[in-house]
């Protein structure tokens, strides 16, 4: 994996403060020696994402993911490793060797994001030059500050079909780079390609490190579409980021809290008038993966309805964001309209008919949007109204179908105690029978849920005994150098039985000196990454180490020669099955005796048993040459 020194490598470690570079990301929180939070990587109600700022490693209990500030900087950004370390080195200033050529495992990103961002500064130029008037009155209609413009980078696309084309001819891009990026369209009955924004006021979408990744783009008056957007590229999934995220992270943090609107222009007017933890879903549905990079920073997430519209979009809303998912239940809201037993609240603020949160602020002003945040009301509450509202009449089909709805409703929310509550009042709505409603949700729940996985042969508690024991030597090693020299040499890789803890003892014999932090990047597979990302960050504290070192110099000694007996008893009897039964075995038998008897003392039984067992020649054995077998 490593295709840099390890000097380097270490002084791009020691510049990175990966507890400040994954709190970017994540948020986390104090929890002794580490630092806990939600895993970025899997959806989990309860934190199991560890930091350990001391050692420099990141693991997630939930999951198995694990690794140092370059292995989460890969998974985040879905980066290979020479990018990951050209990224870091440069934020931490550390100079990489420059003749290196074309790096193994590249993926052509690093071009992608140069592309986006010259596009961007292109995009931006014009919007404040002489061809960007049209679009900067626009801005002036709409009531947004130029220096809000500005701060998020909005631009404009010059009309013509090769205006961005030409430019990036001058800063030595390629056209197959601007169409992977979604910059320019390929043409389908020639060859070359154009712009794919044109006379367009564009909304720079950055990641969560401020980088261009997608553009959206206005048009103007009865252009149509209204809106278009980048496809999906290397760079951007669609339904995985949020508008302004980058620059609300620090705000939903501090405030807890995160404000989502639908337009690009409401998110931009709620900073304009100081809501600085607004964001906005980039005109998709909302989705797990969103909801998710909210749930990093903050606990409750505030909504915005039209009141004519608000029953039906809330119920719209809540439908997506109950949906299971073929992970398992990925989301459930509970009564007050919290995920998964009460991480994430949210909550719907009614804005008057006709008013979206941009048209709102204008009108009426930053108090009167907060007064409407304050009453904000739980997203399932409104779900329920208009379930039971919908299944309007009095007759037996009318309430059955009402029943049979509500029941499929209440069958997703995760939390019992909370969708039992909620069957009370929606039965007392409905005239219907509470716990009747109840039954049918349970039951309904148990049906939409994953079968548990398939369940193996029962696992032997003294095997699990000894990958236990495993486990504790593999951590005595990467912790201890005096280990490391005195039980290595008698540590042999059939010893180890679970491949990412063989791995690793493979990778110290190679590299005996080496912390274990750098060892990450000499280790050959991700699952022995996450092994020793598991090792490093749990804190369980080790027993006296000399003592410990003595335990498994026994416990190797004895490996080793039960080991040997083995193979002298094969070739005890490969040499008698070729030679026949009265070849010379005098020094083959005598090593057999007496390793045999280092093992029955190791196991707590005499010499002078094992002495009985094997000193008997193998032609007075039970079966020649077996009755050595017999009594390995």
């Amino acid at each position: 994996m490593a295709t840099y020194s390890a000097a380097v490598l270490d002084d791009i470690r020691a510049g990175v403060d990966i507890v400040d570079f994954i709190g970017r990301f994540v948020n986390l929180r104090k929890a002794g020696a580490n630092w806990k939070g939600l895993c970025p990587f899997h959806g989990e109600k309860t934190p199991s994402f560890m930091v350990n700022p001391t050692k420099g490693i990141f693991h997630c209990f939930g999951c198995g993911v694990g690794g140092d500030v370059f292995g989460f900087l890969m998974r985040q950004d879905r980066l290979s490793f020479p990018e990951a370390v050209r990224a870091l080195a440069k934020t931490t200033g550390v100079s990489l060797p420059e003749a290196r050529g074309a790096q193994a495992g590249d993926s052509g990103r690093e071009e992608l994001f140069r592309a986006m961002d010259l596009a961007a500064r292109f995009y931006a130029e014009t919007l404040w030059g002489p061809s960007g008037e049209r679009a900067r009155t626009y801005l002036a209609e709409r009531g947004l500050d130029p220096d809000v413009a500005r701060r998020f980078g909005l631009g404009y696309a010059p009309e013509g079909w090769d205006r961005l084309l030409d430019f990036m001819r001058s800063e030595k891009i390629g056209e197959e780079t601007l169409v992977a990026a979604g910059l320019a369209v390929q043409r389908e009955n020639r060859s070359g390609s154009y712009d794919r924004f044109r006379n367009r006021l564009l909304f720079a979408i950055r990641d969560l490190q401020s980088r261009v990744v997608a553009f959206g783009g206005r048009a103007f008056g009865d252009d149509q579409p209204k809106y278009l957007n980048s496809p999906e590229t290397p760079l951007y999934t669609k339904g995985n980021l949020l508008y302004a995220a980058d620059v609300a992270r620090e705000p939903m943090r501090t405030k807890n809290r995160a404000l989502l609107v639908e337009g690009y222009v409401d998110c931009l007017m709620a900073h304009q008038h100081g809501f600085p933890e607004t964001v906005a879903a980039l005109g998709t549905a909302f989705t797990p993966a969103q909801l998710a990079l909210l749930r990093r920073y903050c606990d409750e997430v505030v909504t915005f309805f039209d009141a004519d519209a608000a029953g039906q979009k809330a119920a719209e809303r809540a439908e997506e964001l109950l949906e299971p998912t073929s992970g398992g239940f990925a989301w459930a809201i509970n009564r007050s309209g919290a995920f998964d037993g009460g991480a994430l609240r949210v909550k719907v603020a009614l804005l008057p008919a006709g008013h979206d949160p941009d048209t709102f602020l204008r009108a009426e002003g930053a108090p009167a949007f907060a007064e409407r945040i304050a009453g904000a009301r739980s997203l399932l509450s409104y779900a329920l109204e208009r379930t039971i509202r919908e299944s309007d009449g009095t007759g037996p089909r009318a309430r059955t179908n009402a029943f049979a709805r509500v029941a499929l409703m209440l069958s997703k929310v995760g939390d019992a105690e909370e969708a039992a509550t909620l069957s009370r009042e929606a039965a007392t709505r409905l005239g219907v029978d509470a716990t009747q409603l109840w039954i049918e949700a349970q039951r309904l729940s148990a049906s939409l849920r994953k079968p548990p996985a398939a369940v193996g042969a029962a696992t032997n508690a003294a095997v699990a005994d000894d990958k236990k024991l495993v486990t504790r030597l593999v951590t005595l090693l990467l912790v201890d150098r005096a280990a490391r020299a005195a039980l290595l040499p008698l540590l042999d890789a059939a010893d180890v039985s679970q491949p990412p803890l063989r791995e690793i003892v493979d990778t110290l014999k190679r590299f005996p000196e080496v912390e274990a932090t750098a060892l990450l990047a000499e280790l050959p597979s991700e699952a022995a990454r996450h092994m020793l990302a598991a090792l490093m960050v749990d804190n369980a504290t080790m027993p006296d180490a000399r003592e410990s070192i003595e335990q498994f110099q026994r416990r190797l000694r004895f490996l080793e020669r039960r080991r040997r007996v083995r193979a002298l008893s094969r070739s005890i009897a490969e040499t008698q099955s070729s030679q026949g039964v009265h070849a010379s075995l005098e020094d083959d038998l005598l090593a057999v005796q007496q390793d045999s008897a280092g093992i029955y003392e190791h196991q707590g039984g005499s010499a002078q048993v094992v002495d009985r067992a094997v000193g008997q020649s193998p032609q007075t054995g039970p079966q020649g040459p077996q009755g050595v077998q017999a009594h390995e």
